[in-house]
Parts: structure tokens; C-alpha cells; sequence
């Protein structure tokens, strides 16, 4: 857009996120590794395999040799076992962070 006084072409702001906001995310994704660091096996790789490798239940089923509802059983125990470490671990202030809280 330009300044009809001055004929200078203004810049718009950025729509990327601000140094404050990306120290903020990594901050928060450096406790989220922590919190699935203390879950163990099987739960950290059913986790990671659904959310970091985005695999559906029928291909977490085939990749883990589960029944597709063992899967979902599973997958909710350890999100739930997720939560209780997270809240040990996240700050206070924080939370909304948490799935119960979708």
C-alpha cells in the first residue's frame, strides 16, 4: 500500500511468528520430548507414531501388529498416562495445553 503523502511503498507486517513466539514454541516442544521421555515403551512409540508420524489407526495397526480397537485402547491409556507427566512438568500458567482440555 502506499503512503499518499510520502509516495513510499509501506511494508506489512510479517505474518511469521516473533522471536518471543518461536522461543515460546520451542521452549514448549522441548517439555513436550520431556514428557514423552518418561512415558516408556509402548506408549512413546504409539504416540510418536500418531502424531509425529501421523499414521492412521489402521496403519498403526499394521505397523504395530495391534487389533485396530487395541490400538485405540492403547492410544487413549497413554494419553492420558501423557497428561499426568506433561502436568508435572508444564507450568501452571499453561493450562490449556492439555488434550482433557479440547
Amino acid at each position: 500500500m502506499e503512503n499518499p503523502e510520502t509516495g513510499l511503498t509501506l511494508d506489512p507486517p510479517s505474518t511469521e511468528p516473533g522471536p518471543d513466539d518461536l522461543l515460546m514454541n520451542s521452549e514448549q516442544m522441548d517439555l513436550v520430548h520431556e514428557s514423552l521421555n518418561g512415558l516408556g515403551e509402548p506408549c512413546r512409540e504409539i504416540i510418536e507414531l500418531r502424531y509425529f508420524g501421523d499414521l492412521s489407526y489402521e496403519e498403526l495397526s499394521a505397523t504395530l501388529n495391534l487389533n485396530p480397537k487395541t490400538v485405540s485402547s492403547r492410544l487413549s491409556k497413554c494419553l492420558d498416562r501423557l497428561e499426568e507427566i506433561a502436568r508435572k512438568i508444564f507450568p501452571r500458567e499453561n493450562p490449556d495445553v492439555f488434550p482433557s482440555n479440547l
